[in-house]
């Protein structure tokens, strides 16, 4: 609150308490005792003192909520240890940028939104282990940070957690393989229910989570929303980040972070596509 806002409260107060009858004027409001002190009366010293306790609080009031936003501004930035820390400092970081450490923290000294190439991050734990998987780019598919990217980040890490042991990695999108049977109207011509559901597959994949799972229920939602199809029967969900496609069962956690349709594979071949209205 404003001083003038207190200083009427207060005075709208003390016009209400009968002990205080006595003072004047009453009602009294900021304005106007801002224009009796401009024209040359005498203004009584219960207003001054109002006045400068109005300002006090109004100062003190300004204190708090400055305190209150750095505690809000802390708190969303997490604290040491927390995945939301890991993943606010990994988003944080400036390519070729000095780190400022702190007796709290460590930053840079300017701020420099161009030199921030990490743009997605997500935390694994381990055992003995923090895993800070990190991508770049703004639309799928992400790209993974160069040789050169990473070690900078990696030693970023380092000098931020000297006592954790942090790894950064980054790679290409794991690849998602399915077989199956795809059972569509056969009023729809097959070619626009192929590309309905690789879109609708490909926005899936696109708007999973950083680092979070796929399930393959939802991927059978995610083509049962395509236009046409009428039914669908998974023969084989695959997965794969850098070694053999593995079968996924229930739901899977990408080594990347993120993931795309394989692009050595076509869903137009691996998926059978029948013609059928129940």
């Amino acid at each position: 609150m404003s001083t003038e806002s207190i200083y009427n409260s207060i005075a709208s107060t003390a016009s209400q308490e009968a002990a205080l009858a006595e003072l004047s004027p009453s009602p009294d409001t900021a304005a106007q005792l801002r224009a009796d002190l401009s024209s040359g009366s005498r203004v009584s010293v219960w207003r001054l003192f109002a006045w400068l306790f109005a300002y006090a609080s109004s100062i003190q009031e300004a204190s708090w909520w400055r305190y209150k936003k750095d505690v809000a501004d802390l708190s969303r930035d997490g604290h040491y240890g927390t995945q939301w820390w890991y993943i606010a400092k990994a988003k944080a970081f400036q390519l070729g940028h000095t780190l400022v450490m702190t007796s709290l923290d460590g930053g840079y000294a300017a701020d420099d939104p161009g030199a921030r190439i990490v743009t997605h991050a997500a935390v694994a734990e381990r055992a003995n282990l923090v895993q800070v998987k990190v991508a770049k780019g703004t639309a799928a598919p992400l790209q993974k940070l160069t040789p050169e990217e990473l070690a900078a980040v990696n030693d970023y890490f380092q000098h931020l957690r000297p006592t954790v042991q942090v790894q950064c990695i980054t790679a290409d999108p794991d690849s998602l393989k399915i077989t199956g049977t795809v059972v569509y109207d056969p009023e729809t011509p097959i070619m626009a229910v192929q590309s309905a559901v690789k879109q609708s597959l490909d926005t899936y994949l696109s708007t999973l989570d950083f680092g979070g799972v796929l399930r393959v229920q939802d991927l059978r939602a995610a083509i049962m929303s395509a236009q046409g199809v009428v039914d669908v029967v998974f023969g084989l969900v695959e997965a794969r980040s850098t070694g053999p496609f593995r079968p996924v069962q229930r739901l899977y956690h990408s080594y990347a972070g993120h993931m795309q349709l394989d692009p050595y594979s076509s869903i137009i071949s691996t998926i059978t596509w029948q013609q059928g209205r129940i």
